[in-house]
């Protein structure tokens, strides 16, 4: 193995004293998550590696709390590789990360990010997005413990160039980041050099690298896309529509043409389309968070609000299902907005706050349990009306309408002694609460009757009888009251 000259610093972000380990005692560890190497596999691929680190100041930055696994990759690239352990970082937490990032860019360092796909049982595909959307030229292989493709689908679209199932051999690990950094075949660096070309605002040179590879592969969506990206850049925007249109024709599950499509018509302020292939896209990806919202919105500014609270309501629970615990308040916007514009359309919504809130021990304000409770009452669900009351009840003790509305919940279900109660606390705390609406008041004495409670039957209906004593027949109820009490 031929010697390597010495390489520049990389003491930019201070180490923390606990992850530098002598030399020696790292190499004398038992390989445990990197498995025995293939010399010849190394020497294939050493190359490209070495020259990453020595001709672009590369690093690489593993947001992992597996030191174990850590350890081992400094252990193994500076044995294969003599690469200095310096080179390879580790940071706890996405934070750090960033920190660490900024700062070695800032010093025109390269890093290339390792991330595990779950962090402390979360979900760490946010943190690619994020990460790609921030650092857009960063290379980021993330670091499962399966092959799931569902989750492999979603994390290419947030960003993620390439991926290792743990445990995984240094070879593979190699191999994996030289492919990375030169894709290993020659349409494959042509893709890599046009991109860098409309990186660099080169739209011509762009164009000329876009007609190569069309030439290598007829119909090409990768060659499509860079030249309809050229020809946008260079003014000519119906000539790169109709290259993205031929691109998304040309492979079928491919979203990137499709994306490209959106992007244009959001430029034209076409919403209609943006619309369009937008569901496009979430039929062949339906598990996309920011897209669902994405479509929610567009349904919700065209009022067709059914289908947004239906987009907002799945866009949740992928919320959910990455354990981001922010869904609850997500959730809550969602269901309120909805609710002020179509109040059935929101008791999904609402449902999915009350279940989100037992969840992540959140606690929600009262008026959404006492908007869940009246639509669940709507929906003929009296038993669970009750149970959104008396949360809302417990929150806000003091508000006559919750134990009124509990009270007509418990109609629903024929309890009326217990609605009679809720009747009667709710006239404790406002006396007043039936004045003015002779259709409440009335309800109210014939529950009373019903629960065998005259006193209030009588004091309620007389009220009414007094404003209207032609109202329904108030007249006959209070006659019928007389002669119980004699």
């Amino acid at each position: 193995m031929a010697k390597r000259g010495k390489m520049k610093s990389v003491y930019v972000v201070k180490s923390a004293p606990k992850e530098i380990d002598e030399k020696h005692k790292e190499l004398n560890k038992k390989n445990v998550y990197l498995l025995k190497s293939d010399e010849q596999v190394v020497n294939l691929y050493r190359d490209i590696v070495c020259d990453f680190v020595d001709e672009n100041d590369g690093l690489f930055i593993a947001i992992s709390q597996d030191k174990t696994f850590f350890h081992n990759f400094r252990n193994s690239f500076y044995k294969e590789l003599e690469i200095d352990q310096e080179r390879i970082r580790i940071s706890p937490t996405p934070r750090r990360a960033r920190e660490e990032i900024s700062v070695y860019r800032e010093y025109l360092k390269k890093p290339f990010l390792f991330i595990e796909s779950q962090l402390e049982g979360y979900s760490s595909l946010p943190v690619v997005e994020e990460m790609k959307a921030e650092f857009k030229d960063m290379f980021i292989i993330v670091m499962m413990h399966e092959v799931d493709e569902k989750k492999m689908a979603q994390f290419v679209e947030a960003g993620a160039d390439n991926f290792i199932t743990k445990p995984v051999s240094v070879n593979i690990l190699i191999e994996k980041i030289a492919n990375t950094l030169v894709p290993p075949d020659e349409i494959g660096k042509k893709v890599r050099e046009g991109k860098e070309r409309l990186r660099k605002v080169e739209f011509a040179l762009a164009y000329g690298v876009a007609r190569d590879i069309l030439e290598m592969k007829p119909g090409s969506p990768a060659g499509l896309m860079i030249m309809g990206d050229a020809l946008k850049g260079l003014g000519k925007r119906m000539d790169a529509l109709k290259l993205y249109l031929q691109a998304a024709e040309n492979a079928h599950m491919y979203l990137e043409p499709l994306k490209k499509i959106v992007v244009y018509y959001e430029e034209e302020d076409d919403q209609e389309s943006v619309l369009k292939y937008l569901l496009k896209i979430d039929e062949l990806s339906p598990l996309h968070k920011g897209r669902k919202q994405q479509i929610a919105e567009l349904y919700f500014t065209k009022g067709e609000i059914a289908k947004a609270a239906s987009y907002f309501l799945a866009a949740i629970r992928l919320m959910h299902e990455q354990k981001l615990s922010d869904c609850v308040n997500v959730a809550v916007k969602y269901a309120n907005r909805i609710y002020e514009k179509n109040m059935s359309a929101s008791l999904p919504l609402l449902e999915a706050c009350s279940k989100l809130a037992r969840v992540y021990s959140v606690e929600l304000d009262w008026s959404l349990y006492n908007r869940l409770g009246m639509l669940l009452r709507r929906d003929k669900r009296w038993r669970e009306a009750i149970d959104a009351y008396v949360k809302a009840a417990h929150l806000s003790p003091k508000d006559e309408s919750i134990l009124f509305n509990m009270g007509m919940a418990f109609v629903e279900g024929k309890d009326y002694g217990s609605a009679a109660e809720k009747f009667e606390r709710a006239l404790k705390l406002n006396p007043d609460l039936y004045k003015g609406n002779l259709e409440i008041a009335y309800g109210m004495g014939q529950i009373f009757m019903k629960a065998n409670r005259l006193r209030n039957a009588a004091r309620v209906l007389e009220d009414v009888y007094s404003v209207d004593p032609n109202y329904k027949k108030v007249g006959e109820l209070l006659k019928s009251l007389k002669e119980k009490k004699k």
